[in-house]
């Protein structure tokens, strides 16, 4: 793999890529748990019209995307409830169900303006172990101080204990955890695992 570079700007191709990668990273949760969506196309197109771009890091490699996070700040959400996206790609009544169930859905990902969270991170398969995960979480704690913000939550599943060891490397510390049993099984997990980090900032000049 050539160079990676983590940058905070795609053109448009790379947008497009991104969409696709939130999709096959969380196939389960995205049918499930976020949007209900029963086919890939409606779950990209729906992703493509609700991401904002401007609150994602990302990794590329020879113009591909290798990696990205996303990251909310207080209540804006790197992929919000649009119910425009939702009308565009559902019929008007399904739409509408789906819309509430998804904002109902990040009322409890969305915290004050002094934390940030991450929601989601995603590095390709065959880019994996190289530290691209490092270099995303790196980046974004920068950003968070820059943004004197001084917590990053995250959420991690009991089927994903290496990202959990990752987080934990690199400072994160279990704040909870909840086990949501027959609610989430079909999105491919029983328990959630809540972390946070708290960093130092700086005051501003």
């Amino acid at each position: 793999m050539k160079q990676i570079i983590i940058t905070h700007q795609l053109n448009l191709h790379q947008q497009a890529q991104v969409s696709h990668l939130f999709y096959e990273a969380f196939p389960l949760k995205v049918k499930y748990l976020w949007f209900h969506a029963q086919t890939k196309d409606q779950a990209v197109k729906l992703l493509s019209q609700s991401i904002q771009f401007e609150q994602g890091i990302y990794a590329t490699s020879d113009e591909k995307v290798v990696g990205f996070l996303g990251y909310n700040v207080g209540k804006k959400a790197f992929t919000p409830a649009n119910h425009i996206a939702f009308r565009n790609v559902f019929p008007p009544i399904v739409a509408t169900w789906r819309f509430f169930l998804y904002k109902f859905y990040l009322k409890f990902h969305l915290y004050p303006e002094n934390v940030m969270h991450i929601d989601p991170i995603v590095v390709i398969e065959e880019a994996r172990g190289k530290g691209i995960g490092r270099l995303l979480l790196t980046e974004l704690e920068q950003v968070a101080k820059n943004k004197q913000i001084t917590r990053i939550n995250l959420e991690v599943v009991d089927t994903n204990p290496s990202a959990q060891k990752l987080y934990e490397r690199i400072g994160y510390v279990i704040q909870k955890e909840l086990k949501s049993g027959p609610f989430t099984v079909h999105a491919g997990f029983r328990k959630v695992i809540f972390m946070q980090k708290c960093l130092q900032v700086s005051p501003p000049l």
